[in-house]
């Protein structure tokens, strides 16, 4: 959940996951939110597409990395075995003892490549 000037959250209602952001602009969200009650300017629904998308950007930025299994059931779809096993042969990612998959120190700085390979 973000709280305060230029907070960016992400809520679950039910079913149903909301990507938020408020003014970024101290004054204007002070304003706003004593106006309105709430400083947001988005509040929108995500797909589950938006979601999985989501969920390999940002977690493949963690050391714990990403469950492969999650993201299955986020997307629909499970990634892709021989890309995973191309980046792992290059050093870029591994799998850790828990299943999860994660970047590398050497993919790190090239993780935006990576994160495009693997959404392929």
């Amino acid at each position: 959940m973000g709280v305060g000037a230029g907070a960016h959250g992400r809520l679950l209602v039910g079913d149903v996951r909301y990507a938020t952001a408020t003014e970024r602009n101290p004054e204007k969200w002070a304003e706003k939110t004593m106006a309105k009650g709430s400083g947001l300017v988005t509040n929108d629904e995500l797909t589950w597409e938006e979601e999985s998308d989501e969920y390999l950007v940002m977690g493949l930025r963690l050391r714990e990395g990403i469950s492969p299994k999650r993201y299955q059931q986020l997307s629909g779809r499970a990634l892709d075995q021989k890309q995973i096993d191309e980046l792992g042969d290059i050093g870029f990612v591994e799998i850790l003892k828990n299943g999860n998959l994660r970047v590398t120190d050497k993919g790190w700085p090239v993780l935006d490549a990576v994160v495009a390979d693997l959404a392929m």
